[in-house]
């Protein structure tokens, strides 16, 4: 990891982001990415809400201030680490990360198993002329963030609000992350259970090991359940 660099980062929100040239590891948390309207204010040097997003008048629209569309995507930026920071593109990085993910999915890999080198440098837009914008590469890291610690990779939702319950108890599953995939049978697993969590009464642990096991298999996906 030491060819990386690291994330420049606010220090008043989950913000990060690279300048030209620069490289950073990350893993992305989910594919669809959250969406605003932005207006830039020149004579301030910031980007502010449009408040039309909000189906409300907005004082930047009628003054005729243009629009501008800003992708926020969600990337762990360390091993270990599954607090979600967040990646602000332009509608030209946008897309070219969704055609980066389409890629992906056509040979069935899922983007948010992989960790990328995230590079700050130009690329092109859809006219044709070079921007300044983010690139990725894959890489051969090992994911920074298991599956069942991640937020649905579809939903945007799912990055505002945690929209889902524990039915096995997160810090219960963390314990059990070595053992995800491997073979069980329900005895073992709840053995298992009871090893990493001894104060846990047998009916519970028993119930934690029925809901976990999947054709014989140790599943910690399944801890986790959606609302939607």
């Amino acid at each position: 990891m030491g060819r990386y660099s690291d994330w420049l980062q606010s220090p008043h929100s989950a913000r990060v982001w690279l300048q030209s040239s620069m490289t950073a590891a990350g893993q992305f948390a989910f594919v669809n990415p959250l969406h605003r309207l932005k207006h830039w204010i020149a004579n301030k040097g910031k980007r502010v809400d449009c408040w039309r997003q909000r189906d409300k008048e907005c004082f930047y629209c009628n003054k005729g201030i243009d629009q501008q569309h800003e992708y926020a995507y969600g990337v762990y930026i360390e091993k270990g680490n599954a607090e979600i920071k967040y990646l602000h593109t332009n509608l030209t990085t946008h897309t070219h990360i969704q055609n980066k993910f389409s890629e992906l999915f056509d040979n069935n890999e899922n983007p948010c198993d992989l960790v990328f080198a995230i590079e700050r440098k130009e690329i092109t837009n859809l006219n044709g002329v070079r921007v300044l914008g983010y690139d990725l590469a894959k890489t051969d890291e090992e994911m920074f963030v298991p599956e069942v610690l991640r937020p649905s990779p579809l939903s945007p939702f799912q990055n505002l609000v945690r929209d889902f319950k524990w039915i096995v108890p997160e810090e219960i599953v963390v314990k059990l992350l070595e053992h995800d995939s491997k073979p069980f049978n329900l005895i073992d697993l709840f053995l298992l259970i009871k090893q990493k969590a001894p104060k846990l009464p047998d009916k519970t642990a028993k119930s934690y090991a029925v809901r976990l096991l999947e054709n014989g298999v140790l599943d910690v996906k399944k801890a986790k359940e959606y609302r939607h």
